[in-house]
């Protein structure tokens, strides 16, 4: 399930690069229940959110000398998830919120609409990548922590979206899928560097473009609401169904 969140201001809306960080924040700061953010679903060492948010819609103009980013006064982004009751949560709770100031802008909610799920019927389905999917490795190399991001070209990119697609899938069920998860890329695959975050930012590496998966239509679903790869509750790997 997934719904569409607009937010207005009375004047042009400044941002720093890195402003997801923002966006996760009212997330969490409009969901009642701080067990998703502290705890989550868990399998085995891992922590999931099974939530996936997407940047803002709109186009602004990025002033490079001032690393600011101009929005329009009206901005939107999607939410997603397979678990009901966190989208109800939020939905209800962004409502009763009268101002939310986003850095130094201060905005309104305008409206929450829920957006048409796309019907699954089979058992492959294209997708498009409205973020970047993200899939790394952290090696220790001389007493240092190196993170290396998997492209769409290596078999480990599908190999750890499957391994991860099932362990999201086991942390809410509680218990193993039934079919795995294949990923294929179709096309030309775009990397995006990405920062999160505006003081000592994070720089993660994903992909965007278009993708086949193929799985039962039950897993299907799931993942493209609990979104693909790492670091969904950041805004990566949210997708939508093209075909």
């Amino acid at each position: 399930m997934r719904i569409k969140i607009i937010l207005e201001s009375p004047k042009s809306i400044v941002l720093q690069v890195g402003f997801n960080s923002i966006i996760q924040w009212f997330i969490y700061s409009n969901i009642k229940d701080s067990w998703l953010h502290d705890i989550g679903f868990k399998y085995e060492k891992r922590q999931f959110k099974l939530f996936s948010f997407s940047s803002f819609l709109e186009k602004a103009q990025f002033i490079n000398e001032k690393k600011l980013f101009i929005f329009p006064k009206i901005v939107s982004f999607i939410f997603s998830s397979p678990v009901d009751w966190i989208i109800e949560n939020l939905a209800s709770k962004s409502f009763t919120t009268k101002k939310i100031s986003f850095w130094q802008n201060e905005l309104y909610l305008s409206e929450v609409s829920v957006l048409k799920p796309p019907q699954i019927t089979q058992n492959e389905i294209k997708i498009r990548a409205i973020t970047p999917i993200e899939v790394h490795s952290t090696f220790q190399i001389y007493k240092q922590k190196k993170t290396y991001y998997y492209n769409p070209y290596e078999k480990e990119f599908s190999l750890l979206i499957a391994n991860n697609a099932a362990k999201k899938w086991e942390a809410f069920y509680k218990k193993p899928p039934e079919s795995e998860l294949k990923l294929e890329p179709i096309g030309f695959n775009k990397e995006k560097i990405v920062r999160f975050g505006s003081k000592n930012s994070l720089i993660i590496k994903g992909w965007t473009g278009n993708f086949k998966l193929l799985a039962d239509s039950k897993m299907l679903g799931f993942i493209i609401d609990a979104g693909l790869g790492n670091r969904n509750s950041q805004g990566f790997g949210m997708v939508e169904v093209i075909q």
